[in-house]
Order: structure tokens, then C-alpha cells, then sequence
């Protein structure tokens, strides 16, 4: 008898609305195009000791993800990053999901609109999805109880010049200003 048939996935995703995350994280990224990298990780947390109750979850899961201790903090937990890894989780749990339903679906969304890019081939990602991109992570980082919205940063936006007057994203769907190469937004992410 393999693990998944005591751990259904209504169980996994309660697992992962109580001690789990769905996290967006952007990471400098050195591009012509794109300033930032968007991950979409799915972490599921326990104490270092339970280590052996992660690895029946990553058997339930097709063996899906990585299992990491934090020795310092007694803490361990299956982290879930590949794209299509993390889509298929999503997926199969977004039903059954109560607290982070939301967040799934937001991940979701990024998540297709990322899907035609590979890692290693030139992105096909238009500019307006890659803004429309960001400003689900923010939707998602706002969500999340400790990373909602406490920075900005510096995108770059091919429709407008200089700097946008507020922090929200300019989606260039209004009228477009003269170009400059290098026009820049901010958005508070």
C-alpha cells in the first residue's frame, strides 16, 4: 500500500493551508529584457523531528519537490519550485483548498502565463504580460501574512517614459508618452 492511499489530497491541501506556503518571490535577474526572475515555490513546514511525515507527503505527490532541514531552527520542509511541478501540485490540491485558495489561483495564472518559456531559450513572455505577471505576484505577496507589499522596485515599462507618479503598475493601456530607451515604473511589490 503506497502512502497516497491514506493521504488524499483534500488532507494535503489542508496540510498546506495550516503548516504550508505558496510563495512569489522575484529574483535579480541580469536580462535585456526583464529585470526580475518569478518563482512560484509550494513549501510544506514541520518540525525537524516529523522529517519522516514530509517524505510520506512527497511519496503522495509522485515524488515531487525536495525535502530540506533547517538544523538551526529544528525545522523541515518539502519545497516545491520546478514550474510544472508546482503547477501539478496546485492543480490536484486547488479544490480542496480553504485559506490559500486564492493564492493558488493567483500562482496558477502566473504560472500558465510563464508556461511557454523555457529555462535556457529566449523568453516569449510580451512586456504587458510580464507587467501583468508582476502584478500578480503582488496580488500573491499581499496575501502572504509577512511579504505583502513592503518594497518597491524598479520595472522597466517599453510604453511610458520617466517614472510613474504612483506605486501601482502602469499597464501602458492608457495613451503612451514619448519613448525613451529606457523608461522605468515603480512598483510596490
Amino acid at each position: 500500500m503506497g502512502s497516497r492511499h491514506y493521504l488524499s489530497d483534500a488532507y494535503l491541501a489542508g496540510f498546506l493551508d495550516g503548516d504550508g506556503s505558496i510563495v512569489a518571490t522575484l529574483e535579480r535577474y541580469h536580462s535585456k529584457r526583464f529585470p526580475y526572475r518569478v518563482r512560484i515555490k509550494v513549501n510544506l513546514t514541520q518540525h525537524a523531528r516529523h522529517k519522516d511525515k514530509l517524505v510520506l507527503m512527497q511519496k503522495a505527490l509522485d515524488g515531487l519537490g525536495v525535502i530540506r532541514v533547517n538544523k538551526r531552527k529544528d525545522l523541515a520542509e518539502l519545497v516545491i519550485q520546478n514550474r510544472s511541478h508546482v503547477q501539478a501540485v496546485l492543480e490536484r490540491l486547488v479544490p480542496y483548498l480553504l485559506i490559500k485558495k486564492d493564492q493558488a489561483n493567483l500562482a496558477l495564472e502566473v504560472l500558465k502565463g510563464m508556461g511557454s518559456n523555457e529555462k535556457h531559450k529566449p523568453s516569449t513572455l510580451s512586456e504587458r504580460a510580464y507587467i501583468r505577471t508582476l502584478s500578480l505576484v503582488q496580488e500573491i505577496r499581499g496575501l502572504n501574512s509577512h511579504t505583502g507589499g513592503k518594497r518597491e522596485i524598479r520595472v522597466f515599462d517599453p510604453v511610458t517614459t520617466g517614472f510613474s507618479e504612483n506605486t501601482g503598475i502602469k499597464t501602458g493601456l492608457s495613451s503612451p508618452v514619448r519613448r525613451k530607451p529606457l523608461a522605468r515604473t515603480r512598483v510596490k511589490v
